[in-house]
């Protein structure tokens, strides 16, 4: 402990006194939570911000998580039998299994309030990301900020019910939604699913948007020239992002394209194509280097929520092409700010790739375009102040900020 220098006045922390955020999140949401967890602080200076990050539920061992374990050992292993093999790694996939139970959900909220109620300070309100469970107190506003629902998945291609997280557990989902003072939701399918699915009143559904996850570029950096024929995919879930599809679009490439490359960053497949380079997993600090080497980013993800890599690459002033479906109609107008082709339509892919390379001076256009259409919008500042915005509308929040 450092000492007072003498003869300097100190006084006790005023910090005892203020009220408190409780922000309770789970691991690092894409490094989302870093970003809530900012802003909350700036954004709410009245406030002192106590973070309670849940991943303790999986590592330290309790009856609880015995009790899952238990619940979900058959299913488990019924999908690591040789045929099942899971498309995500072992550990992703247990908890994936994990939080699809809703004995999970409810012990994840037993958890999330026991530790709430031992808060010493006045809570002004709790704010959770994701709706993997209930941190939700009497009396007291929760709000919550995700990237979906379960039943957003209804609106995917080749989506149906029997995909969806179990019945039971979108129950509770239901029982979070309807207890929630607000949901915040970073794209407006995901608000359309809520008014439509749950019945949620759009005067408690708003989409704040969300920003990027690496470092913001230089904006006076130009688009890749137009002999520039490389094609990036960043993503770790190489299944679900539409890896094995962008590979077999890749090899379909007319034979004008056989001078393109297709760079893979975030995962290692076992694929040996020529013209494809796998870089594998890279900090977050060294994404950008691989942006800033191609001029096309294409990720034909099956299911995604919102993509923020589809952001990530637009700031760089790539030329974005993706599926038509999920949050990326929001931002991206057909071959004007990205190029959309059919999900999971291997005619279109290669179509729209085509059409990316045949164009190089459309392309840069494209990518000069993307860059404009997001790059005052999808800011966290931008989230930051929706999010207050939002918030201090709430009586019981406006309240404590008066007094």
């Amino acid at each position: 402990m450092v000492e007072p220098a003498i003869g300097v006045e100190t006084h006790p922390s005023p910090s005892r006194e203020r009220r408190v955020i409780c922000f309770v999140k789970y691991v690092r949401f894409s490094n989302t939570n870093l970003f809530v967890e900012e802003q909350l602080r700036r954004v709410f200076p009245e406030f002192d911000v106590d973070v309670i990050d849940l991943r303790d539920f999986f590592t330290r061992p309790s009856l609880d998580l015995a009790v899952a374990l238990g619940r979900n050992c058959l299913k488990i292993l019924r999908g690591l039998f040789p045929g099942a093999k899971p498309e995500l790694p072992l550990r992703d996939y247990v908890l994936h299994s994990l939080l699809r139970d809703p004995f999970v959900f409810r012990a994840m909220g037993r958890r999330a309030r026991s530790i709430l109620a031992r808060e010493s300070r006045p809570i002004a309100f709790t704010f959770q990301t994701q709706g993997l469970w209930d941190s939700s107190l009497p009396g007291i506003a929760n709000f919550v900020y995700t990237d979906a629902v379960a039943l957003t998945n209804l609106s995917y291609h080749g989506v149906d019910r029997h995909g969806l997280a179990p019945p039971a557990w979108i129950a509770e989902e239901r029982r979070l939604i309807a207890s929630a003072e607000k949901i915040f939701v970073m794209s407006d399918h995901v608000a359309r699913s809520l008014t439509e699915h749950y019945g949620v009143p759009t005067t408690r559904v708003r989409t704040v948007l969300v920003g990027a996850n690496v470092e913001r570029p230089d904006p006076a950096i130009a688009p890749a020239g137009p002999d520039n024929k490389t094609i990036v995919f960043v993503g770790v879930d190489w299944v679900r992002k539409g890896g094995p599809e962008l590979v077999e679009a890749f090899q379909q490439l007319p034979e004008r394209h056989r001078d393109a490359r297709l760079v893979i960053v975030g995962v290692s497949p076992a694929i040996d194509v020529p013209g494809c380079t796998v870089v594998g997993r890279v900090p977050p600090s060294q994404v950008p280097i691989y942006y800033r080497q191609a001029a096309i980013f294409c990720m034909p993800t099956k299911i995604e929520h919102f993509g923020i890599v589809f952001i990530e690459a637009m700031l760089h002033k790539l030329a974005v092409a993706a599926p038509r479906q999920g949050a990326a109609p929001d931002f991206i107008t057909d071959r004007q700010t990205g190029c959309l082709f059919e999900p999971e339509n291997m005619t279109d892919l290669v179509a729209t790739l085509t059409w990316l390379l045949d164009h190089p001076v459309r392309r840069r256009e494209i990518a000069e375009a993307g860059f404009a259409a997001v790059s005052d919008r999808y800011t966290w500042d931008a989230v930051g102040a929706a999010l207050h915005r939002e918030i201090i509308a709430c009586p019981s929040v406006a309240a404590q900020l008066r007094v």
